[in-house]
């Protein structure tokens, strides 16, 4: 009976331990890496956004932005992480081809902020009805500290929310 029990607490305490830290384990003893699946609509706007994003940032402010990107797509597809402005302005901040199934980090320039930010959203450039995945979106100040980071490893969509798109957090397709 004590066997039984002390077996139930092991597997109790396991189950603990996975929930808390939201990580299991493949095969290979690699965790299972969180991302953010984006599936778009029919235009390339509509894809995955972050309102509000002048909670982080301010106008006329310099600042770096970092995001990885993959897709299963049969061609390279170009990417454009865009800002948009409380005048409804549009600007690219990041723009840059992606191949098929490859992790790939797009990292800007030193980026000045041209009036007052609103929201922040990246998209398959010209190609929309799309299925892409991002990480490790991250955006950092003048001096290197990190403004915001979102890696989806919480299991939430840590503030992205779809624009007429789907969006879910998922374990790395590169890692099936």
């Amino acid at each position: 009976m004590r066997k039984a029990v002390f077996a139930w607490v092991v597997v109790l305490l396991v189950a603990l331990v996975v929930a808390i830290t939201g990580c299991v384990q493949q095969s290979a003893g690699q965790p299972v890496n969180k991302v953010l699946k984006v599936e778009t609509g029919d235009q390339s706007w509509k894809t995955a956004w972050y309102y509000d994003i002048e909670d982080y940032i301010t106008q006329d402010a310099t600042y770096t932005f970092s995001i990885e990107i993959y897709h299963e797509e049969d061609a390279t597809v170009t990417f454009q992480l865009t800002l948009k402005t409380t005048d409804e302005q549009y600007k690219a901040i990041i723009l840059q081809d992606v191949p098929p199934a490859t992790w790939t980090e797009l990292v800007s320039e030193p980026y000045m902020i041209p009036g007052k930010p609103d929201d922040i959203y990246i998209e398959a450039k010209d190609t929309p009805n799309i299925t892409f995945f991002f990480d490790n979106f991250v955006i950092k100040d003048e001096s290197g500290n990190v403004v915001l980071k979102t890696d989806f490893e919480s299991g939430e969509t840590e503030g992205w929310q779809g624009n007429n798109a789907t969006i879910t957090v998922v374990s790395d397709p590169a890692q099936d």
